[in-house]
């Protein structure tokens, strides 16, 4: 079976005991066998560019121009310091570097740091527009999945639940590997969290990226990736949907069929299952109608919002009144106008009186396909990894990826 991502053609086969779509037994999960593809991915650990960029070395590295062996510099170690740009240079402290891109390559691995995050693999340095740097984790692709596991999903999740999240975070890097020049995913929430290596909690502690555990799943579920007409897709997922996935389709414009809709009953220990909220009427109003603006539309003052019913499981609208007329707007695009943690998903309800908008919901994220919390209540029950992809993602197949022919 041939597996398309981009313009490179990998070679795939069934997981272990799997045929056709039948489900796995409870007691199966995925094993590592034989030679799986693991290449570099790209992870862009500045979700903007930025004028500095804080910076170290754990010991002995190379500074080089990427993709070459042409060597710049090297030394024992960086203490912390600052990457900026100098005029047509790149500055690392108090050395300078005549390039627009360099790549910090550690004799060992994890050294590099970046902010308050140790990576493994290495770091490039990337200069844009307006005098900025990005920074740019190459990382091989297990090694990155070892950190997501952690930096998604608790240790105390069942370990089919952690397993399934392994499966579809790879899933989800490798459909967005598609040949962007620069790199592959953020290392937000905007793609999938990836803590590193280790990192800084606010106390200056040094807490774990990954772990034991999660290295250990990486290595089990190694290749293994989600499919749709032999293609890996883009595997959405939040963190509850509270009682039921939302269809792709209806808020991501390339969502696949297998992001369906579907009930789940296995959330409900979730702290955010259900939650509650309020916003000020005059703050509510004043967002609102700041965004209505770049629309060419006039707001006054919030006095009802209203859920608008569609066909079960699409994302969910709302018709939102002032003293004048009723504008509809998507739940999503609430989540984003309103202050941040007002909306934790975009299914709710609203209420309000002269002062308060008082909101009761369901969820968190956006919940479109596997639900993280779901996940574990499914493991918990006894369901393996492949049942549970299987249940968030219906029709989607499972192939174990392999290095391309020579």
């Amino acid at each position: 079976m041939a597996l398309v991502g981009g313009a490179v053609l990998f070679y795939t086969s069934s997981l272990p005991g799997q045929s056709g779509t039948k489900p796995a037994s409870a007691q199966e999960a995925p094993k590592t066998y034989g030679e799986t593809w693991n290449p570099t991915i790209r992870v862009n650990l500045t979700p903007v560019p930025i004028d500095e960029v804080p910076f170290g070395v754990d010991g002995p590295y190379r500074v080089i121009v990427p993709g070459s062996s042409r060597v710049l510099a090297y030394g024992d170690g960086i203490a912390k310091t600052i990457a900026s740009i100098d005029g047509a240079s790149i500055r690392i402290g108090e050395s300078l570097f005549p390039i627009s891109e360099l790549e910090l390559v550690p004799v060992r691995s994890p050294s590099v740091w970046v902010g308050r995050h140790q990576y493994r693999g290495t770091v490039r340095l990337l200069r844009k527009t307006g005098d900025k740097l990005i920074a740019v984790n190459h990382v091989p692709l297990e090694e990155y999945i070892a950190s997501v596991i952690d930096s998604e999903v608790p240790s105390t999740f069942g370990e089919a639940a952690r397993q399934a999240q392994a499966i579809v975070a790879r899933t989800y890097a490798v459909s967005q590997m598609t040949g962007h020049p620069q790199f592959d995913v953020f290392a937000t929430s905007r793609s999938q969290k990836y803590l590193g290596y280790q990192y800084l909690n606010v106390d200056d502690r040094r807490l774990a990226g990954e772990s034991n555990s999660s290295r250990n799943i990486a290595a089990e579920t190694a290749g293994v990736v989600c499919t749709y007409n032999g293609k890996a897709f883009t595997t959405y997922y939040s963190a509850v949907c509270g009682g039921r996935t939302i269809n792709g389709s209806t808020v991501f414009t390339d969502a696949v069929p297998a992001l369906k809709s579907v009930e789940c009953n296995w959330c409900r220990e979730a702290d955010r299952y259900r939650w509650t909220s309020t916003v000020p009427v005059g703050e509510a109003s004043s967002l609102i109608r700041d965004h209505l603006k770049t629309s060419g539309k006039t707001f006054g003052t919030v006095r009802s919002i209203r859920l608008a019913k569609g066909p079960d499981g699409d994302l969910p609208y709302y018709e939102i009144s002032d003293e004048n007329a009723t504008h509809r707007i998507a739940g999503t695009v609430l989540r984003r106008v309103l202050p941040y943690g007002v909306l934790n998903s975009p299914d709710f309800e609203a209420s309000q009186d002269a002062t308060t908008i008082r909101i009761a919901g369901r969820g968190h994220g956006h919940g479109v396909g596997f639900c993280q919390w779901g996940a574990d209540g499914q493991a918990k029950a006894g369901r393996s990894a492949l049942e549970i992809i299987r249940f968030y993602y219906p029709d989607a197949g499972t192939v174990r990826l392999r290095p391309p022919k020579p």
